[in-house]
Parts: structure tokens; sequence; C-alpha cells
């Protein structure tokens, strides 16, 4: 006795995380028994949909074939979960039953039914497409609710609105896709406060520039009110607007976290923490796979906002993070990591009292008091922080005479121009290196060739590195933050006066 077997394969995504992984979708009808099995670790969301699958099937004028019909969902050793895979198992029926006529191409398709057949967008679309522009399936069928995700991700793709117009396309030749603009989308500077707004703080905005352009870790010490929580807030609109990639990225994580809500304009993220913050919400949440204010911060900044009093425990969980420049989650035994590159700016009182900067017998805390308060930030952690700048009180003598003669023209413009220009010469320095490189995380085996440093500026760091002011990775930050003090002076090759520079800014002894 022979058994006539019907098969057809699709195909469509799942995201874990913000990682995609394309499945392959096998559909097999055999004699016997109506059953409809699902296998693959799939969990409830994905096996439901043979309710939802039947009824759209039925309500669209189609028939669920009669006879066993199995349902392979690969990776099989992945466990997935979701809505997306509903049209894709649906049109495998359909194929598979010859309702439908499968061209002999690689068919892709994703998107939530309705008992009706209306066919439905689903969360993390944008992920996933942007993903897909990258594998290039001869044909991707999506809702009509993802086109915002397929502007994102610049892909050709048909959209669907119900589950009949598969008919038009796989029976009548109807398939006729659309080549989706990453140009729609509107990019703007998250810009608010202007830098000219933070009076008298010269060597603080030198130092928000230069880490701005390169992507440094900033630490600002000082009393209370002086500007320090303005200062975060100016960092972000000296930044860039996103790039292409960026945008994509941005709106990724985005409509990751908001459940599948668009937006049309597209800013750098600024995400705010203070002592309050938690370990879950600062790393994100295992259990469900999601991503926390460190891999929200991606491509923009995230401010620390009282860094001295944060606990212990939440101040070492950021040292990983700022290396790597990214985040990892454990979960069903496996790892997903995010993206987490940002300008990361942290600000506190340098005392318990905030006025150790301060002249005229403002603090009140001794000596011993001080190092004690400034020992809640670890060595490990200040020594990750490629500048280090003070920050004293406009209300204090030796500031008044700055304050008064400073003009009231906004600042920002320029500076963002040449952070700009900056991270512009260090995309074309790295471009063989990958994307989001800069002088901040670039790793190479020759940072004297690539970074362009004199055999004099050679010198001069070792005779530094004698005098035991450096560990083996501040040696490199030094390095790092001239270079991106070269950048912004558009010279090709670090100076001494760089070096000088970066020096000034990572001395704590002012602050003990």
């Amino acid at each position: 006795m022979s058994y006539s077997v019907k098969f057809a394969k699709v195909y469509s995504s799942f995201v874990e995380g913000i990682s995609t992984t394309i499945s392959e979708i096998e559909i097999s009808v055999t004699p016997g028994i109506p059953t409809f099995d699902i296998i693959g670790l799939c969990d409830a969301s994905i096996k439901e949909s043979e309710g939802r699958i039947r009824s759209a099937l039925i309500s669209s004028g189609f028939y669920m074939p009669k006879g066993h019909i199995t349902v392979g969902i690969s990776p099989a050793y992945i466990k997935k979960s979701g809505t997306s895979f509903d049209l894709a198992i649906a049109a495998g029926i359909l194929f598979a039953s010859e309702q439908l006529l499968l061209p002999d191409c690689k068919v892709y398709l994703e998107g939530e039914l309705s008992l009706t057949g209306m066919v439905k967008p689903t969360p993390a679309s944008a992920v996933r497409l942007c993903y897909l522009a990258d594998t290039e399936p001869d044909i991707v069928i999506i809702p009509e609710g993802s086109v915002r995700a397929a502007e994102c991700a610049g892909i050709k793709a048909m959209t669907v609105n119900k589950l009949t117009d598969l008919r038009e396309i796989f029976l009548y030749g109807g398939y006729r896709p659309v080549e989706f603009k990453q140009d729609n989308f509107t990019v703007e500077v998250n810009r608010t406060i202007d830098l000219s707004e933070l009076k008298g703080q010269q060597k603080a905005k030198r130092a928000m520039i230069i880490a701005c352009a390169g992507y440094h870790t900033l630490l600002l010490l000082g009393s209370p009110g002086c500007g320090k929580t303005m200062a975060g807030r100016i960092i972000a609109g000296l930044e860039p607007p996103p790039d292409r990639d960026e945008a994509a990225e941005i709106y990724s994580v985005n409509e990751l976290i908001a459940g599948g809500s668009s937006c049309d304009v597209i800013s750098r993220p600024y995400r705010y923490i203070d002592q309050n913050v938690t370990a879950g919400s600062l790393i994100g949440n295992g259990r469900s796979v999601t991503p926390g204010e460190l891999a929200l911060a991606n491509h923009g900044v995230l401010f620390a906002d009282e860094i001295t009093e944060f606990p212990r425990q939440v101040l070492e969980m950021l040292r990983q993070p700022l290396e790597s420049r990214s985040v990892s989650l454990f979960a069903n035994g496996r790892r997903y990591r995010f993206p987490a590159n940002y300008v990361f700016v942290a600000a506190g009182n340098p005392c318990k009292c905030g006025y150790a900067f301060e002249g005229g017998g403002k603090c009140r805390c001794t000596p011993a008091a001080r190092r004690k308060y400034l020992s809640r930030l670890s060595g490990p952690f200040l020594d990750r922080m490629d500048l280090i700048c003070e920050m004293v009180s406009i209300d204090s003598p030796a500031k008044r005479s700055i304050l008064e003669d400073q003009g009231g023209e906004p600042e920002s413009p320029d500076a963002a121009e040449a952070v700009a220009i900056a991270r512009l010469r260090q995309k074309e320095r790295y471009k063989n290196f990958g994307r989001d490189i800069y002088n901040s995380n670039v790793i190479t085996s020759s940072y004297a060739d690539l970074m362009r440093v004199p055999k004099a500026v050679i010198d001069h760091l070792e005779d530094l590195s004698d005098k035991g002011m450096l560990s083996g990775r501040g040696y490199l930050g030094l390095i790092r933050v001239a270079r991106t003090i070269a950048d912004l002076d558009l010279r090709d090759d670090i100076s001494i006066d760089d070096i000088n520079e970066s020096v000034m800014f990572r001395r704590l002894e002012s602050c003990l």
C-alpha cells in the first residue's frame, strides 16, 4: 500500500533579544485521522495557531486539508514563541494541499492571522526585517501594518492585508514587490539645551565635546547646582543625527520594547539613571529577554546622575558593558547579546557635603572623609573613565569674571559640527574594522600605526608610564582620547600637547 504525502516548505523568522533567526517551516499532509501537530520546541502561543489558522482558512474561502498535518519549525533545538509564524504556516498548508502554487524559489512570510483571515503585524518586525535585508529571499510577504518596519530595513517586499491576497500572488502571478526606502524616515537632533547655557564651565565643555566626538566615558565631579545634570542633557544635543544603519537599530530596539508601535521621527536616545536604579532595570530581564537601560541607550547617551551614591553592586555591573560595549542576558540555557555603544556620562559630588572644590571654607569634610567618600567608586571603575573633570559652582568668585565675559551666542551648532566631522574621520579610519567603531573602542595590534602616534609621542608616553601614572588600560585610554583631540583639530598625527591634555582629564589628585 502506498501513501500520498504532500509537502511544502516556506520561511519565516523569530527574535531572541535583538537577534533574528531564520526558520524553515516544513508542512506535510499525510492520509490518516485528521490531526494537527506543530513540532520544533514551540511554546503555547505557536501551538495555539491551529485555531487561528483553521478559522482564517475557512473564512477566506480555502479549506483545511483532510489527513494528518505536521508542521516542523527549525532550528528545532531553539525554543520559539510568538504569533509571527501564523501566515507562513497557513501559506505552507495552502501550498502543500495545492490550493496555491508554490514557486521554485525561497518564499518568506510573517504575520499574525485573525479568525476572519486578516493579517496583522507582530512586535519586533523591524528587527526581523533588518536582518532579512542581508539574506535576501526571493519573495517576501509582510503585513500592511509593517510598512514602517520595512522602510526601516530598506527591503523589497509585498504587503498583504488579508489571507485572500495570497491567491492573487501565487495563483495569478501578482507578486509586485515594493522597494521600501529608508529615506522616508526623519531623523532629528535631540537638542533642548544649548552649550552656551552651561555658564563658566570651559573645562567641562571641552571634556563634553571630546567625550561626544569619540564615544568616550566621562565622569563629572562638582558641587551641587554647578550644572552637572545640565551637562549630561547638553551632550545629547551635541551628537549628530543618526545615520541610516543607526536609525534602523534605534527603531528596532524601540519597537521591540514598545511591542510594535511605530514612530515617524527618530532621534538618538537619552537615558537617565540615578542611585535608585536596580540591577534588573539596568541590565534587563533575563526571563523575558527584555533589554534594560544599557541597551536602550545604544547610539545615544546614558547619563548616570549621583554616581557616588550608586550601590556598589550596580556600579560593578557597569564595568563589563563599558569595556565590551554590549550587554548579555542568559535565559533558557542561551546567551542573548544586546549592543550597548553609547556616550557614558556620570556625575556626582566629590565629597559628602559636595563642596570639596569650593573656596572660602565651604567644605566641611576632612581629607580622610573625602577619600572615603570617593572610594565608593572602585579603582577598576575609575580606570574605565577616559575623562574625569571637576566642576566648580558658578557662584564662586573665581567664576564671576568668566560668567560676565561670556557672550550669548549659541555654541551647540558649532560644537555639534566639530563632533560630526570628528566622527566621520573615525568612521573612515576604521571602516575595515566593522560598524560602530570609534577611537574609544577600536582594537588593533598596531595602535601606533593606526592612530598615527609619532615616536616623540611614544617616548613621552613611556616617561609618563615610568612615573607610575598609568595602568595598561589608562595608557591606551590616553592614546584614544588624544586621537579624538587630534580629530577635532583635523590633524592626522597625535601631538604631545594632545597627550598632555588627555593627562589633565585623568588626574584625580585634586579630588582627593
